[in-house]
């Protein structure tokens, strides 16, 4: 399978290259690399990828099972891994946003702060050490032969376990993941996050990267104008229903 990107992002495809590398030596079920070199050309960049036959979304059991193999690994030494940063790009995507009114923005860029410094005060239960970054179901698949496999390795950094399995949780929390699909998430893992004191404030933290990346693509798909708002209230008013529409 071929990945076409800008010549822009050639250090992000190379890094993901050599992480794909480096959980293949640790026999971690991740998409694997054909070839680890790249093809630059004409202002593009090719990586070259093993394709997944008749592939479909994994479960909920599937992610938990292939993210407590992950949190069992150490961090490697055959490639550097970036220290986690939840909340990283969030002002570009809030730079970017059309159509939000001024006092929303203003708003996102005050909480924006205030998370910021209420991640750096969170007592982790778990021993941090990679982590996938984006932990969802559409980044793992499972084959048409029954393997399951993990995608997607641009964000695998170095931090708090915590992160991803707070993505399972939101979700839950959202109502995208029924109670039986989490219930099926928590027992493939081991634990359940929501039992960690400090769940709350990751919970926000998820929700307002979730929020702000929507805005950002407010200016090219306007559509997206009045999910955005739903989703700014809701941060204003927890209280207040989660109507958030998934997918979009």
């Amino acid at each position: 399978m071929l990945r076409i990107t800008s010549v822009e992002n050639y250090a992000r495809v190379s890094q993901e290259v050599r992480v794909a590398q480096w959980l293949a030596l640790e026999n971690f079920p991740a998409v694997r690399p054909v070839r680890p070199d790249l093809i630059a050309r004409d202002g593009w960049v090719v990586s070259l990828w093993e394709e997944i036959p008749n592939a479909s979304i994994a479960s909920t059991r599937d992610l938990g099972n292939l993210l407590r193999h992950l949190h069992a690994l150490a961090a490697p030494t055959e490639v550097e891994l970036p220290r986690l940063e939840p909340l990283a790009g969030v002002e570009k995507y809030l730079q970017q946003a059309q159509g939000v009114e001024p006092a929303d923005r203003a708003f996102l860029i005050r909480r924006l702060g205030e998370l910021r410094q209420a991640f750096t005060e969170l007592d982790f239960a778990l021993t941090p050490g990679p982590v996938h970054g984006d932990a969802h179901r559409k980044n793992v698949l499972r084959g048409g032969d029954g393997r399951v496999v993990m995608l997607d390795l641009e964000r695998v950094s170095t931090g708090p376990r915590e992160w991803d399995l707070i993505v399972a949780a939101t979700y839950a929390h959202l109502g995208w993941y029924s109670y039986d699909e989490y219930a099926a998430f928590v027992t493939a893992y081991g634990s359940d996050i929501r039992d960690w004191p400090d769940y709350t404030t990751l919970l926000e933290i998820r929700k307002l990267r979730m929020t702000a990346w929507l805005c950002a693509r407010t200016g090219r798909e306007p559509r997206l104008r009045a999910e955005a708002a739903n989703r700014i209230a809701t941060l204003r008013d927890p209280t207040l229903p989660h109507n958030w529409t998934p997918g979009v």
